[in-house]
């Protein structure tokens, strides 16, 4: 860690200098895309910030959690050899825990009040400074100083602490409050599900049942025939069944990403070449055009196999049978450091009205089968990817998806 200045200079309406302390520490502590993912590595650069503010030797955010004990995220120190272990006064700690006050101690060894913590000695601390981060009546978190030095922290830098205490609190409780509202939304995409869905089980299984009835008495009465007719009817509806609750599911689910080195061409491939059973029952032809200069991406290749999945899927769907094409298409733009996908069926094109909609779940033009959660389920995909995804649609002349993507995924994804 380096020092750093203590104020910074900014002019005042007579145009004189004036010194506004602490400023400057403020102004760097940026947690705006604070997420669950990047929260820890967000947190170290915060702490680190105050600990060289505050010429401290160790800095740290203790966040409180389920049993209400402070469990260090995030960490800085000024000599390397101390590892990973939290050399911090726990007297301190749990006083200001225990009151949700600012604690401030100098000349530790000899305080009256914390004389006696062990901690002190072990770990050479003279001063300490702890600021709880208070939300509503309970304490959800504290930042925690100390140091070598003699000299103490004033109520200046107190007070200080106590604001950084307050914006870090914000920023934190502003992840878990969008954590929760992705849950609820998660939530109420399962019962519209189950809502939206019903009807249409209740109808396979009926065909399901009907079928198994007549496959019964076609196995018992030795006619073969009869259970060979009816397997046609139980085989796409188990599928269908199938289909339905995977994808009620995997949209109403919270999937973290699991990045990894990844052929861009290849994942693409895979995804197409899986789905050649549905494009021969359609006697539909497919064109693949892929850029072999694209490099070695960095991305969750499942997910990425998923989302081509789907979009081939509907174009799949889209087009009439025996006069339906499919052309696709992968290409590098090195300028912007960006893959991209293009999806174009020769079928009857999107409404304006419909390329409004298409991405909201249980939206679907298809007459009669489709959950309408493949295309949300694609974009949700290509948002954690930091992705982006265009439509370039005409009615009767067919459609076309460009899918964009970064090469590397940042650590603000997912």
């Amino acid at each position: 860690m380096t020092k750093a200045t203590n104020s910074v200079s900014l002019q005042n309406q007579t145009g004189t200098d004036r010194d506004l302390p602490g400023m400057e520490l403020l102004k760097s502590l940026d947690l705006s895309g604070l997420t669950r993912e990047n929260l820890d590595c967000r947190l170290a650069e915060a702490i680190t910030a105050v600990a060289d503010y505050f010429q401290a030797d160790h800095g740290y955010v203790m966040l409180a959690d389920e049993e209400g004990n402070f469990c260090k995220a995030a960490a800085a120190k000024r000599n390397a050899q101390d590892g990973d272990t939290v050399t911090a006064s726990n007297a301190v700690i749990a006083k200001a825990a225990q009151t949700g006050a600012t604690v401030s101690v100098a000349d530790a060894m000899n305080s009256e009040q914390f004389g006696g913590d062990p901690d002190f000695q072990r770990f050479n601390i003279s001063r300490a400074l702890c600021a709880p981060m208070q939300a509503t009546d309970n304490v959800c978190g504290l930042i925690y100083l100390d140091d070598a030095s003699g000299a103490s922290w004033d109520t200046f830098h107190s007070d200080l602490l106590e604001l950084v205490a307050k914006y870090v609190t914000l920023a934190v409780k502003n992840v878990e409050a969008q954590e929760s509202f992705a849950e609820k939304k998660r939530m109420i995409a399962a019962g519209r599900a189950a809502l939206n869905l019903s009807h249409s089980v209740k109808n396979i299984l009926q065909m399901i049942s009907g079928a198994a009835e007549v496959v019964d008495f076609g196995l018992r009465s030795n006619q073969i025939h009869r259970v060979k007719r009816s397997w046609d009817i139980l085989k796409p509806n188990l599928e269908r069944m199938r289909k339905y609750t995977l994808e009620m599911l995997d949209y109403s689910k919270e999937r973290k990403l699991n990045p990894g080195p990844a052929d861009f061409n290849r994942v693409i491939q895979g995804a197409i070449e899986s789905l050649k059973s549905q494009l021969k029952a359609k006697n539909s032809r497919i064109n693949i055009r892929v850029d072999r200069k694209i490099p070695e991406v960095f991305l969750d290749a499942e997910r990425i196999h998923e989302m081509a999945l789907n979009l081939v899927l509907n174009a799949i769907d889209i087009v009439d049978n025996n006069s339906g094409l499919v052309s696709i298409e992968t290409k590098y733009h090195s300028n912007q450091e960006l893959v991209s996908l293009a999806v174009t069926d020769n079928g009857h094109g999107i409404s304006d009205e419909m390329k409004e909609k298409i991405f909201t779940p249980f939206e679907s033009e298809k007459k009669g089968f489709g959950t309408g959660l493949g295309m949300p389920i694609a974009k949700q995909i290509i948002d954690q990817h930091n992705g982006t995804i265009e439509i370039d649609s005409k009615v009767g002349q067919g459609t076309t998806f460009t899918v964009y993507l970064p090469v590397r995924l940042t650590e603000q994804s997912g």
